[in-house]
């Protein structure tokens, strides 16, 4: 597969990410969410609602899931295996990983973890502690993507470019689709973090955007794993 292709593939994956996470952002989730903890509290039993948030969230990672697919099946075709081989693909350089990448793998994994604190601490109505969790998250987000810069940067140095070689131009588009996709989650967490802080807005309201965000950010975690095993084996 052209790299060519493998930008094109990018840029529908992107359009289609941009259409998804409006649709996240918009307060449905909070409206439905309540109105499923009412039902639910009242006993009703044999309705049971799915919020249209959760369906579209559990169709976006259908999507990148299909993309990260095609790139990594291209990675592997690139490298000169299965079809590649069979057309001669002799010019894959292996780049150095930069050491930055275990940090940056510690940040997300750190980042995914104060999440899934701060979605337990809902459960418990605890205000500051989903506030300060949930900071945490983003902010360990932040220094992971501050991370893939430094990364690049280095790579750079290190003669690496983006027009240097195939296994140049993969590493880049790889980490800079997954970095593409935890900016949009930013954006989602940059909302909630608002509303969450606003003693105007009660936790439950927030319930859903929290729950779907940090399986969104649990997501983006295995994503990563997967990535940077391929890149370090290869």
């Amino acid at each position: 597969m052209n790299i060519w292709v493998a930008f094109g593939v990018l840029s529908v994956g992107v359009i289609i990410w941009f259409m998804l996470i409006r649709r996240l952002n918009t307060r449905s989730w909070e409206r439905h969410g309540s109105s499923a903890h009412v039902r639910s509290a009242r006993g009703d039993i044999g309705e049971v609602e799915i919020p249209p948030a959760r369906i579209a969230l559990w169709v976006f990672l259908a999507v990148i899931t299909s993309l990260f697919g095609l790139f990594i099946s291209a990675y592997f075709i690139r490298m000169g295996h299965g079809h590649g081989a069979m057309h001669g693909i002799t010019d894959w350089r292996s780049v150095s990983k930069p050491p930055i990448l275990w940090l940056n793998t510690g940040m997300l994994v750190l980042s995914g973890a104060a999440m899934q604190w701060a979605r337990h601490a809902v459960k418990l109505n605890q205000r500051g502690r989903v506030a300060g969790f949930w900071f945490a998250g983003g902010a360990f987000a932040v220094l992971f993507l501050v991370g893939q810069l430094i990364a690049w940067q280095q790579l750079r140095d290190s003669g690496y470019g983006l027009t240097s070689g195939p296994a140049g131009a993969f590493f880049y588009v790889l980490t800079g689709v997954h970095g593409l996709h935890l900016l949009g989650g930013l954006a989602v967490w940059l909302k909630t973090m608002l509303r969450v802080r606003s003693r105007e807005v009660e936790l439950i309201e927030v319930r859903l955007s929290i729950q779907l965000c940090t399986v969104y950010w649990h997501y983006l975690l295995l994503v990563w794993l997967v990535m940077f095993a391929l890149l370090l084996s290869t």
